[in-house]
């Protein structure tokens, strides 16, 4: 412990710290640009974006996207391939991390976002992550930081990505802790990880000045919400745990030969594109997928025009809940890479609306805001193995 107080890693905490919330802010307007020049609209956000656009340019966007980022691939795998934040975080010799380089996992960062950008369907948290933990393991090498100290600082900076990104410091601090630290040393990544995080979603207050990543109205208080958290658990178990086992099973068999990435990437980008003609909230990473179910209403007189009734809310919902995760893993199996963060509370938050809604159509009031963010964290978990 003595280690993680001494000025030189103390330092290169801040710097990590710091590097992850400029890079996440670069991430965030690269998406917003990436977005407008493949949809054409330069204002609102990606399913704003999809209503303006003309169909034939709603199926081609995640296509184009796919061929361009499976070209991006097919050079960087062909040429020696990325050293990944996990790889040199669990690396005792210290040598994978100093392969990470900053160039190549920039590139990688970079067509991630255009990958989701673009509409297709894949998280976008592993291009803050990985950029943000390549930049941390210069810092360790610059400042002489030791192996294993380095290890936390690399991961702590991961998590700092991520709660750049999405303006959650607690969050990207637990993703640190539970998904890219090894044994042995998360008790003292736990004390790194959280004042990194935090110091990363302030610096990002530049762009998004400090507002959450999702809003809630307030609601009142409904009788029946505490009958949907307990009907909740079967449901959220059961759609984590298939789409962990999904994607596991696309990963296993995904595209091997590289000089095939843009083809089957664009393919899988095809078939998004074509999805999202009848249900729109499919495409990107699954952020606006869950304003949708947050945004839900029983009420059809406050209904949004998008949506229409609730019944049709509810096929919208249940098309996300079945269709995310399958995308998804088609988008996984092509050869992309990306996160699964997302995707997951894109379902998982929309299986909570959704149950809402039909409690409502049997006499029960149960809110959609909590059912929603419940199961959400109850999906992410479930597909993660991280509790927390």
């Amino acid at each position: 412990m003595r280690a993680l107080t001494r000025p030189r890693f103390l330092v290169a905490a801040v710097l990590a710290g710091v590097a992850a919330g400029l890079i996440g802010i670069a991430m965030a307007l690269l998406l917003e640009i990436f977005e407008s020049l493949f949809y054409g609209v330069a204002h609102d956000g990606l399913l704003e974006r999809l209503a303006t656009a003309p169909p034939w340019r709603r199926v081609l966007a995640p296509a184009m996207g796919g061929v361009v980022a499976g070209g991006v691939w097919w050079w960087l795998r062909t040429t020696g391939g990325i050293t990944g934040v996990e790889a040199a975080v669990a690396d005792h010799s210290g040598r994978a991390a100093t392969r990470m380089g900053l160039a190549r996992p920039f590139v990688d960062a970079v067509n991630q976002v255009l990958t989701v950008g673009s509409g297709n369907s894949v998280g976008r948290e592993g291009a803050p992550r990985l950029a943000a933990g390549a930049v941390a393991a210069k810092f360790t090498m610059w400042l002489g930081i030791g192996r294993d100290e380095g290890a936390i600082l690399i991961a702590s900076a991961a998590g700092a990505g991520l709660a750049a990104m999405y303006n959650a410091p607690l969050g990207g601090a637990a993703y640190a802790v539970e998904l890219v630290m090894v044994t042995g040393m998360r008790r003292r990544g736990a004390v790194v990880a959280v004042p990194v995080c935090v110091l990363a979603a302030l610096v990002s207050w530049l762009h998004s000045h400090g507002r959450p990543t999702f809003e809630v109205a307030p609601q009142g208080p409904a009788s029946g919400t505490t009958l949907g958290l307990v009907l909740l658990v079967p449901v959220a178990a059961a759609l984590g745990m298939g789409a962990r086992r999904l994607w596991t099973w696309m990963l296993a068999r995904r595209v091997r030969t590289v000089r095939w990435l843009p083809a089957a990437i664009g393919a899988a980008g095809l078939i998004t594109g074509l999805v999202s003609l009848w249900v729109p909230a499919i495409v990107g990473n699954g952020r606006d997928a869950m304003e949708v179910a947050l945004g839900t209403t029983t009420d059809p007189a406050a209904s949004d025009a998008s949506l229409g009734t609730p019944g049709a809310a509810v096929l919208m919902l249940l098309g996300v809940v079945v269709l995310k995760p399958v995308l998804t893993g088609l988008t996984l199996g092509a050869g992309a890479t990306g996160g699964r963060l997302a995707p997951s509370l894109a379902a998982g938050s929309s299986a909570g609306a959704a149950l809402a809604v039909a409690l409502h159509a049997c006499g029960v009031e149960a809110s959609v805001p909590v059912l929603a963010l419940a199961s959400a964290g109850a999906v992410l978990a479930t597909t993660q193995r991280a509790p927390v």
